[in-house]
């Protein structure tokens, strides 16, 4: 993540409870333009590794200020590159598959909203080792609580199982399509 990664959640996190600091849209067209050029500069590469980590981080800030842009007055042209730019990151995962039946974006916006700082972080590689690492330690109960059958996954996955679930490289794809389904768009 960015070094000034806990100032832009910071800003992100007033924009969407509407009490901003300093130029809203600004704010929203920086996140937006971090993304495309992050996207751009990791090419065709959509896996785990900085640039793809940093897609999946500039993603989650484009998600968390995406109740601004729908429901805030942006200022003109604001929502469509946001849209612009959500669309071409939703489209990262075309033709591609994996073997996970369960991703972070699969569960309700308003909760990885209200839960994105741990989200934030666990949208990076961890330094650690993964072996002791609990499913609680990676998933707060709002993810777990929102499944019906506990054989299922999240809730049968260790750790480091969740944990690659965040760096698949279908994650970031998917939290843009959240976005643009938060703000009334499709993918086309």
């Amino acid at each position: 993540m960015p070094d000034n990664w806990e100032d832009l959640l910071g800003g992100w996190e007033s924009l969407r409870q509407g009490y901003p600091a300093g130029d809203q849209d600004e704010t929203v067209r920086d996140c937006a333009r971090r993304l495309d050029e992050t996207a751009s500069a990791a090419g065709a590469v959509s896996g785990s590794g900085p640039q793809g980590d940093l897609v999946l981080f500039w993603t989650l800030g484009l998600l968390h200020v995406a109740p601004y842009v729908a429901f805030g007055n942006p200022g003109p042209g604001v929502e469509d590159e946001v849209v612009a730019v959500l669309r071409r990151a939703a489209r990262r995962d075309e033709g591609q598959s994996c073997e996970h039946a369960w991703h972070p974006h699969d569960v309700e916006v308003d909760d990885v909203l209200e839960y994105l700082p741990e989200d934030l972080l666990l949208s990076s590689p961890v330094e650690e080792v993964l072996d002791g690492l609990l499913p609680e330690d990676l998933l707060s109960t709002y993810y777990l609580d929102e499944l019906e059958d506990e054989e299922t996954e999240p809730a049968n996955l260790s750790g480091p199982e969740i944990l690659a679930r965040w760096q698949c490289p279908r994650t970031a794809p998917g939290f843009a399509r959240a976005a643009l389904d938060y703000l009334g768009a499709t993918v086309r």
